[in-house]
């Protein structure tokens, strides 16, 4: 079997990759599952949320995106984010200059954020064309708070915050531009390649669980939206119906998407947050976000797992949601180099 760019599929991790784990160890409270983002240890009377995440998709703004994608799936587990350490690999003949660009990156990601950077490792490697970041972050909360993507129930709501393709957009706005050139006016790339300042979800999802009523909440990367609602489905065990008319995507993101011939909903999205939650506290989550000026939809529901994980599309066509979900930033890349 030869692997496609991007996740590996969700029956080799199982196969492969959960079957050698080391040692078993009675203080890892959440440990790998399909879904799952970060892992949760015991530490005395409070849980460590720990997530590992690299950044290979794009040439630009690669430290901001490593603090910035680490800490979302901290906080997707109802989490603060605290402490950040990040290996840095360099292609052969980079300068000083690169290395510094990355870690003002890291260091003003992490100054928004209250994040603090205590280790890492750099070095020049051959065989790269761009640097390449694998961050790490912690968090803490206490050992009843936390949530996972596998908590979610039949009948909770699914929400959304912000748009989708948040990520893909900013990345293929920068490194498509001599394309969208020929098609795009000059400020619409640029709010599109902008759109990297809205990649944090920790805001947004430290606030919901203030509000109360998650049940799960799940940071869409790498396969788009689509593929971020089967990993929350599939590691709650459930059935979800999406709304495709529902799904709130931008102005720049539909524009570039449409030139490019990729399909949004499978365009990377950081940057946008799936919550689950009791039907009675979706209201309140909305009212809160809302009120700081965070965009939140209501795209489906949970069901049960024997009806099936269904996408209704705008023309009343039924789409069954089905791994893999290849993202079309890799497809579109590729063309470039």
């Amino acid at each position: 079997m030869v692997f496609q760019v991007g996740k590996i599929p969700s029956e080799i991790l199982k196969s492969i990759v959960f079957r050698n784990l080391g040692m078993a160890n009675d203080r890892l409270l959440v440990g790998p599952g399909i879904g799952e983002d970060a892992a949760v240890v015991r530490f005395g009377n409070k849980a460590l949320v720990l997530s590992t995440d690299p950044i290979t998709g794009t040439a630009s703004n690669v430290g901001w995106f490593s603090v910035h994608i680490n800490a979302n799936d901290v906080a997707t587990f109802g989490a603060k984010p605290k402490w950040y350490l990040c290996s840095i690999m360099l292609p052969k003949g980079s300068r000083k200059n690169v290395l510094r660009g990355i870690m003002k990156q890291i260091d003003s990601a992490c100054t928004e954020l209250g994040v603090t950077v205590i280790g890492g490792h750099c070095e020049v490697t051959t065989f790269l064309k761009k640097p390449i970041l694998v961050g790490f972050m912690l968090g803490e909360t206490r050992l009843n708070r936390y949530v996972t993507s596998g908590g979610a129930s039949v009948g909770n709501v699914l929400m959304l915050t912000k748009t989708v393709g948040i990520e893909g957009t900013a990345i293929l706005a920068t490194d498509a531009e001599n394309i969208l050139r020929k098609h795009l006016k000059k400020g619409v790339i640029r709010r599109a390649q902008n759109l990297y300042k809205k990649i944090s979800v920790v805001k947004e999802a430290l606030m919901a669980m203030e509000v109360g009523g998650v049940t799960a909440m799940h940071d869409p990367t790498e396969g788009g939206i689509l593929c971020g609602i089967w990993e929350l489905s599939e590691a709650s065990h459930l059935g979800v119906r999406i709304y495709q008319n529902r799904i709130p995507i931008s102005s720049e993101t539909r524009s570039i998407c449409k030139i490019l011939k990729i399909d949004p909903c499978r365009l990377v999205s950081s940057g946008s947050l799936l919550i689950a939650a009791k039907k009675s506290f979706a209201p309140k989550i909305i009212k809160e976000l809302s009120g700081k000026r965070i965009p939140i939809s209501v795209i489906g529901e949970f069901t049960k797992r024997k009806h099936g994980r269904k996408l209704l599309s705008i023309d009343e066509s039924v789409i069954e949601l089905k791994p893999p979900f290849p993202d079309d930033v890799y497809n579109v890349c590729s063309k470039l180099r």
